[in-house]
């Protein structure tokens, strides 16, 4: 064997164990950046080459860039080459190898001061599927071969093999990474439930940890859904965008978003007809605009921008950020209205405490007034309407006022009542909200010059509505044009029943009150009536029938006259002391005290509470001292009852043989009082005329004795019977119940 064939093999079987030992080195690297920087360098050596590159495929772009070089220019590390320029270029059009005598023997070199240097560039292939490139250059007089070109093919089927599980290393880590980040992400917005930190911290963290240069969240607009609010952002639209910041769902890529509630992503944002460009951002390359939809309503957009590219891995991210958004802010929400419910609850508890407290309308106004205005920031008056016989309304006085300036003032001025366009929203209990009321036409003339009197252009009008009336209304003022919210109003709102009712209630208890005064002076004016009946009429009576007979007495006999004008003495004495007892009874809610000497005249009453009732009967059946009359009382039954029971018994008797006297004719009048279980029996029964009527009725026309007896019988639960027969007497039976010896 010559020479010359045995330094070639020598030279073959060093390049061999040369390219085992690079096998061995870069396949225990995974990190693909020192991977590559290693195969470069290894191929150099491998080819006996000064200089060398190595670069991968972008597929979607088409180009191929320089991820790794060893001994080249600075500029050429990130260098982009697509189909046709340059080296790389070149290769990627043919998807074959390259050799050349001089790199400046390309259509389009890149690096002149290497225009000398032999090249071979080389596709690196994967799967039938160019992935990266090999661009290997030498100093003159040096010159590539087959062979060179064949053995770093070697090197690049080994090489292609790395560069995937580098890849797949560096997406399996990536992945790892990412999903470390969604955590620490999720726990940073599940870390608060206020929803306006929560979208803040989401934000930021989406920025920081997800390495997107700009981010921000729009929500829609509660009351226009077709304009979306910023409200959070970092980077450039912290920077660049005004606080009130809203755009249309019809505009942009997020609105694009928006309106599909599908993810939305652009990678040529200036040249994308679609984006919306901030002023003063002028280098975003990619967008990705992703849709927060819950139960399919669109809770907002989540936006980031960058000047780099984003690919469909950063959307999927992006997406699950968004459901943890999603989640989040529903919490937030269900947080906030749970709050909501409990100061609800709360602000109801103590506003109807307070009120329930109040005396009268005032003293209600006046404590809605510091219990609800207080806590906000608006001028707040309570006004209440006058109305006609007809239920129209005729007036509207303003009763009290609390101004963050001035306040609490009570005041009763009096306006005249002007129907406008705002009655027919008020009276359906709708709050009728202002802005501007020199712009808004269903305000009526003396309505804006009373607000531009107190420079106050926008108003809340809040109906105060109970029995289905319109009785008042409340009103928030603010100095300035105004955009109300339903967080402004919701404290009012919700105590604006308790005010109407607690009014209502203060008016109706006036009103009862009054008719309760005339009822009670009614009763008392009855109860007279029956006491002076019962007691002073009837010892008038008895006097007017003794005076009467006086003079034929005295004619008869001097000393039967004297009897007689002394029991005229002794009747006008028991009325004037009952009388005195009833005139005590008006002056004081307690009893007279009772008397304890002997031989003073005593009302019927004041002897029964002293002595019994047995005792009273008998001494009133003796004071009668009727000649033609005789009255026996048989109660040895009869057990002690309550006081208000032996009045009642008392005064039927009373009233009964009243009623013997004047119109009877009897002879005998019998008196029973006996017990039973449930029940003390009363019974007066006389041999009178009696009178015609149906057997337990009152005769026709029965007068205001028959009434007392038996109102003073039902007032107990008792009841009262009255049985008569011409010519057989009458006879009267009461019944009063007890229970264990007491009143029911």
């Amino acid at each position: 064997m010559s020479e010359s064939k045995t330094a070639d093999l020598q030279k073959i079987l060093r390049q061999q164990e040369t390219l085992r030992a690079i096998i061995e080195s870069i396949s225990s690297e995974l990190e693909l950046r020192p991977l590559l920087t290693r195969i470069v360098q290894h191929a150099c050596e491998l080819l006996d080459a000064d200089r060398g590159t190595i670069g991968l495929v972008d597929e979607e772009r088409q180009l191929v860039r320089t991820e790794a070089v060893f001994q080249m220019p600075p500029d050429e590390l990130g260098a982009e080459m697509s189909s046709g320029v340059g080296l790389a270029g070149k290769v990627l059009a043919s998807q074959k190898p390259l050799i050349l005598g001089q790199y400046g023997e390309l259509d389009t070199p890149l690096q002149t001061d290497l225009m000398q240097d032999a090249v071979i560039g080389l596709p690196i292939f994967w799967h039938d599927q160019m992935i990266g490139f090999f661009g290997i250059g030498a100093d003159p007089p040096r010159r590539f071969a087959e062979q060179d070109v064949e053995l770093l093919t070697q090197l690049a089927r080994h090489a292609a093999i790395a560069i995937e599980n580098a890849r797949l290393f560096a997406a399996e880590k990536r992945r790892a990474a990412r999903q470390r980040t969604l955590t620490r992400i999720g726990e940073i917005i599940s870390s608060t439930l206020a929803l306006d930190d929560l979208l803040q911290t989401a934000v930021t963290a989406v920025r920081e940890h997800l390495d997107f240069a700009h981010a921000g969240f729009l929500m829609p607009d509660e009351d226009d859904p077709e304009m979306l609010i910023l409200v959070a952002r970092s980077g450039i639209y912290a920077n660049l965008l005004p606080d009130n910041y809203r755009q249309s769902i019809h505009e942009g890529l997020i609105g694009a978003a928006a309106r599909s509630c599908q993810p939305v992503i652009t990678t040529d944002a200036m040249n994308d007809p679609r984006y919306k460009r901030i002023p003063g951002a002028d280098n975003v390359q990619s967008m990705i605009a992703i849709p927060v939809v819950v139960a399919d309503q669109l809770l907002g957009v989540l936006n980031v921008e960058s000047d780099i590219l984003f690919d469909e891995e950063d959307v999927a991210v992006l997406e699950i950020v968004g459901g943890q958004l999603g989640s989040a802010i529903t919490t937030a929400r269900l947080f906030d209205q749970m709050q909501r419910n409990l100061a609800e609850t709360q602000l109801l508890y103590e506003t109807s405490r307070r009120m329930t407290n109040a005396f009268d309308v005032d003293d209600v106004i006046e404590a809605y007034l510091q219990h609800v205005a207080v806590r906000g920031r608006y001028v707040c008056t309570v006004a209440l309407y006058e109305f006609n016989d007809f239920g129209e309304r005729t007036a509207v006085t303003v009763r009290g006022v609390w101004s963050p300036d001035a306040d609490l003032q009570l005041i009763h001025k009096r306006f005249a009542y002007i129907r406008d366009g705002l009655d027919p929203l008020l009276d359906q209990g709708q709050t009728v909200l202002i802005g501007n009321v020199h712009t808004d036409p269903r305000a009526n003339e003396e309505l804006r010059r009373l607000q531009s009197e107190s420079g106050r252009p926008a108003l809340a009008m809040i109906p105060l509505i109970v029995r289905r009336q319109r009785i008042g209304v409340v009103i928030l003022t603010y100095p300035n044009v105004y955009r109300w919210q339903e967080s402004d109003l919701w404290p009012y709102q919700v105590t604006a029943a308790q005010l109407a009712t607690a009014i209502d209630t203060r008016r109706q208890q006036l009103l009862l009150v009054q008719s309760s005064q005339e009822v009670a002076v009614l009763h008392e004016r009855q109860r007279l009536a029956r006491e002076l009946h019962d007691s002073v009429t009837q010892l008038i009576f008895s006097m007017t029938l003794v005076a009467q007979s006086i003079a034929p007495a005295w004619q008869r006999h001097p000393a039967e006259g004297e009897t007689r004008v002394n029991r005229v003495l002794e009747l006008s004495q028991s009325a004037l002391a009952e009388m005195r007892a009833l005139l005590f009874e008006l002056r004081s809610s307690e009893p007279p005290p009772l008397p304890t000497e002997t031989g003073v005249t005593l009302p019927g009453i004041t002897r029964l509470r002293r002595d019994g009732l047995t005792t009273a009967l008998a001494r009133h059946i003796e004071s009668l001292k009727l000649d033609t009359l005789q009255i026996g009382l048989e109660a040895k039954q009869y057990q002690p009852q309550p006081l208000e029971i032996e009045i009642a018994l008392f005064r039927i008797t009373q009233e009964a043989l009243n009623n013997v006297i004047k119109h009877a004719r009897a002879k005998k009048v019998a008196i029973g009082l006996t017990m039973t279980a449930t029940a003390v029996h009363l019974k007066i029964q006389d041999d009178g005329a009696g009178f015609a009527g149906l057997p337990g009725k009152e005769p026709n026309g029965g007068g205001l004795g028959l009434r007392t007896m038996r109102e003073r019988a039902e007032s107990l639960n008792g009841r009262l019977q009255i049985n008569s027969v011409l010519g057989q007497g009458t006879a009267v039976e009461a019944w009063l119940p007890i229970t264990n010896g007491e009143t029911k």
